[in-house]
């Protein structure tokens, strides 16, 4: 038998005709080479640093690496799942089995290459890794188990197999002219195993794509190698991967309309001509000019170093939605026709970025005629490959599951190499996510990124180890008061103080807690342009209730008694609603004339923005304000919005979110109402020593920490911002100690800081569980070789809700579509006018607008909740067909309004109320 003959009578795709196996990996391998070349040369330097070896040394050695990872579709097991190709391979003399016991073919992979890059020469810590990168292109590393099963499989089989994967394994050497790395110490470093295993999978799912690479070509042909480069190059001009083009400098006053700051004149000053990625942290209030600082710091760090492009990871889906414009907007006048994509799951209803598709359609070749401006390919906003476009705007989870054991979490951290990496509103996560955050950075680091953090507070501990995890050892440096940039550059750190946008000095007032006390403080301090941010949704809706009954107001009858519509954008999101939501109640009218409003997470999400856009219009930086109005809020006030409040009510918080909250007092220069000319902060604390038990909001946030903030403020009646935040937020988060708190509140702070601890040990395995703490968990081993099962999460929302197992940890939720029964049919409104698409086909196609417009309908109307049982008991409920085969939908659950849950005295009703949101009613 000839082990040519039969090698090329093994299939990898089936059909008619066939693609034989060798045709695929050579496909593979030339996908790999073209990314490659389109990449920018740093890229390139960083492979060919992994391997020891030139840049096109590195080429032929990552693209033989890359080709190789079907080598498992050589075994007996694979090649007997398709009947004709099964004949075809026992007709040129291989045996096959029958009745073997299905293992998938990167298992076998992984075996396979452990053997015969050994036989090869490569020593065996490089080896192994590679082997088990390879085989885990599909998503996941193999399993004990699943390997027990191959090797039981291979001890069995006929050693002409073996032959027959030498031979593979030669001529993808031979074809591609590649050559073994010499490592030091026989090693490779986790990120250079991490580039080649990423790079695997997107170049495997670039070439099985018939509509790229064509089945049946034969790949003895003498040309073969030449032919499957041209046709990866114009796959990757039709999915939008570009030749990096590195732009032109500009000045700040070229790409901003304004005057650059002390923030943006400083960054790029502490910033200077680095020669390595960097780390920036910023740390200032909001309304210091931060993303256009960071926007630049990207400009100049692109020139200086090459990175490939930007992701904005935000805190929020709303933020990133609120910011894409904005970057959009900078990108074209940096970049001429710039790829860049919104990353969350539901990036699609965005109405820009849906905008920027319809551009591009996924088989669009541009040739650099045409039309300018941004766009976003089509292929790109698939859930997992949307990280790989160059510039993107997103969440920081995403950027944080790269991170994470879920499927192909390396092809995520992939897409962020040697790009500038932005991460915004970070604050003081507890320890699992501060965990994940801190791991994300080593591996930004590793892989050639440069990172910018941004944040308005920061306990010291927290700066510490974001600066400690960039530079890889302990820092003493003093950064210099509040606010400032620092600047880490391998291990030397820059750093600068700034000068504040504005400082205040406000009045600290307490208020007992209860919401009718807090109702009458509030009351009495009219007139003028209240606030109150209070920890949870019910406590919410019972103050609001608390301020009296009215007439409910709707966003025709404001309008009307505002005397019109005024300018501003908040304004021109109210001009747009008006004509199909005018009748919608957005608050309610108190007899004495005192505008109310409520706003928080438990509203549809239509109704949730409107209440937003009318939050901003009448508490925010233009427009007209109403004599008497008062907005109650939970913590959806504490960021992002712009409000502008005469004076705030908070319930006790954690120190860091009071300060964030009070950042909304007197925030912009206006005339105050008589009584508001010094801003005031009326704080809700309990009014017994011993808080009462329990806590009101000791659910919401750590006990510890809220007793800790009560005795930071107690006996203060000013505060000054932001002078007064650091050593108050060092008291609060860094001086854990029990017994400076008064002796009847001694024992209480003991046992909640014993509660705190404990609970940090526990985030902190779990973080260490499921994600790649250090870079050596990339692959882990076991004493005798063996990778070490691991965990493995789900990146598909609705599992991983169940699981509980993301970026956060916390209570599970489930997003819900309220309906409404009106006859026999169920409706997504009251009236009965919008029926709820329940069957049927709803099919995404290429972007068919008519599954936009019922996606949209539905998304429109999701609320997410938490109350138990509720995620647990509709998360184990099937959602209707049509849903659950779409990718956008299959994490809703319809919800019929009035339905019970629990049990005896616990058992609640939902309902929607259209001044008070989802409401749970005691049944």
């Amino acid at each position: 038998m000839s082990a040519e003959k039969a090698a090329l009578a093994l299939w990898a795709k089936s059909g008619d005709p066939f693609h034989p196996l060798l045709a695929h990996m050579l496909d593979t391998a030339a996908v790999a080479q073209a990314v490659l070349f389109r990449e920018p040369s740093r890229t390139l330097a960083l492979y060919a640093q992994d391997w020891g070896l030139s840049p096109g040394e590195a080429v032929a050695w990552v693209a033989l690496l890359v080709g190789l990872h079907d080598l498992g579709k050589a075994s007996p097991v694979f090649q007997a799942a398709w009947e004709e190709g099964a004949r075809r391979v026992q007709a040129a003399g291989l045996p096959l089995e029958e009745g073997l016991e299905w293992v998938a073919h990167g298992v076998f992979t992984e075996l396979l290459l452990k053997r015969l890059l050994k036989e090869k020469g490569l020593l065996e810590g490089a080896a192994n890794d590679l082997a088990a990168a390879l085989g885990a292109h599909h998503g996941f590393p193999a399993s004990a188990e699943e390997k027990k099963a191959a090797r039981r499989q291979l001890k069995q089989e006929d050693p002409l197999w073996w032959e027959v994967r030498r031979w593979l394994l030669e001529e993808l050497f031979q074809r591609l002219g590649a050559r073994l790395p010499e490592l030091e110490g026989g090693e490779a470093r986790p990120e250079a195993v991490l580039r080649v295993m990423a790079l695997a999978s997107f170049a495997d799912w670039v070439a099985s794509d018939p509509n790229f690479f064509s089945y049946g070509r034969d790949p003895m042909a003498p040309d073969y190698l030449e032919e499957a480069m041209e046709l990866a190059k114009r796959a990757l001009d039709q999915l939008g991967w570009r030749h990096f083009c590195l732009p032109e400098r500009l000045d700040f006053k070229e790409l901003f309309p304004f005057r650059p700051n002390p923030l943006q004149t400083t960054l790029p000053q502490v910033l200077g001509s680095p020669e390595e990625p960097v780390l920036v942290l910023v740390e200032a209030p909001m309304g210091m000019g931060k993303t256009e600082a960071a926007l630049y710091a990207h400009h100049l760090l692109q020139g200086a170093l090459h990175h490939r492009g930007l992701y904005l990871g935000l805190p929020t889906q709303a933020t990133a939605n609120g910011l894409f414009p904005r970057v959009q907007a900078f990108l074209e006048r940096v970049l001429e026709r710039p790829e860049v994509q919104l990353q969350h799951g539901t990036a699609l209803l965005n109405p820009r970025y849906a905008e920027l598709l319809e551009r591009a359609s996924p088989a669009q070749v541009w040739d650099g005629g045409g039309e300018g401006g941004a766009v976003a390919s089509a292929w790109f906003s698939a859930r997992k490959r949307a990280m790989l476009a160059p510039n993107g705007v997103g969440t920081l989870d995403q950027a944080l599951l790269g991170v994470l054991r879920v499927k192909h979490h390396f092809v995520r951290l992939w897409g962020l190499m040697n790009r500038v990496v932005v991460l915004d509103e970070v604050h003081a996560y507890d320890v699992y996510t501060s965990g994940l955050l801190l791991s994300l950075l080593r591996w930004l680091k590793a892989l050639g990124s440069s990172a910018i953090v941004m944040t308005a507070t920061l306990p010291p501990s927290r700066r510490r180890a974001l600066l400690e995890a960039w530079a890889g050892k302990a820092l003493a440096q003093d950064l210099g008061a509040y606010p400032r940039v620092a600047v880490v550059e391998g291990e030397a750190v820059r750093c600068a103080s700034l000068s504040p946008a504005r400082e205040v000095e406000l009045a600290l007032e307490r208020v007992p807690v209860g919401v009718e006390e807090v109702a009458k403080a509030l009351k009495e301090a009219l007139p003028g342009a209240l606030g109150a941010i209070v920890n949870t949704v019910d406590r919410a809706q019972a103050l609001y209730q608390a301020l009296g009954k009215g007439e409910a107001l709707t966003l025709e009858a404001l309008v009307r008694r505002l005397g019109g519509v005024s300018g501003g954008k908040a304004w021109e999101e109210v001009r747009r609603a008006l004509p199909e939501r005018g009748g919608e109640v957005v608050g309610k009218v108190l007899g004495d004339g005192t505008l109310v409003f409520l706003l928080h997470a438990r509203f549809p999400a239509e109704e949730r923005a409107l209440r937003e856009s009318v939050a901003l219009a009448l508490f925010g930086k233009e427009g007209p304000r109403p004599e008497r109005a008062i907005l109650v809020a939970t913590q959806v006030a504490e960021q992002s919005l712009d409000l502008d409040f005469d004076l705030l009510y908070t319930d006790l918080a954690p120190v860091d979110l009071v300060f964030q909250r009070a950042g909304r007092l007197h925030r912009h220069e206006r005339p105050r109402p008589e009584g508001h000319a010094r801003p005031r902060l009326r704080l809700g604390v309990p009014g017994d020593l011993d808080f009462g038990k329990p806590l009101y909001w000791d659910e919401v946030y750590e006990e510890y920490v809220l007793l800790a903030t009560w005795r930071a403020l107690e006996g203060k009646a000013s505060l000054c911002i932001p002078q007064d935040l650091e050593a108050l937020l060092e008291e609060v988060y860094e001086e854990e100690d029990p017994e400076r708190f008064p002796e009847g509140l001694r024992e209480r702070a003991r046992k909640s800081l014993r509660r705190l601890q404990a609970r940090r040990e526990k985030e902190k395995t779990t973080a260490q569980k499921f994600s790649l703490s250090s870079l050596d968990r990339l692959l882990a081993y076991g004493d005798e070789g063996a990778l070490v099962a691991q965990e493995r999460l789900e990146d598909d929302e609705e599992k991983a809700e169940t699981q509980r197992l993301l970026t956060r940890l916390g209570d599970p939720s489930v997003a819900v579509v309220p309906l409404f029964r009106v006859g026999e049919g169920l409706f997504l409104d009251r009236e009965g006018r919008r029926r709820a698409p329940l069957s049927g086909e709803i099919s995404p196609g290429q972007l068919q607008r008519s599954y936009l417009e019922e996606a949209e309908a539905l998304f429109r109307r999701a609320v997410r909740l938490s109350r138990h049982p509720i995620p647990e008991t509709l998360l184990r409920e099937d959602p209707p067909s049509a849903w659950k085969k779409s990718g956008l939908l299959r994490g809703l659950r319809p919800l019929e309004m009035g339905r019970v849950f629990g049990s005896g005295t616990g058992a609640f009703r939902v309902e929607l109320d259209p001044e008070l949101g989802v409401v749970y009613r005691p049944v």
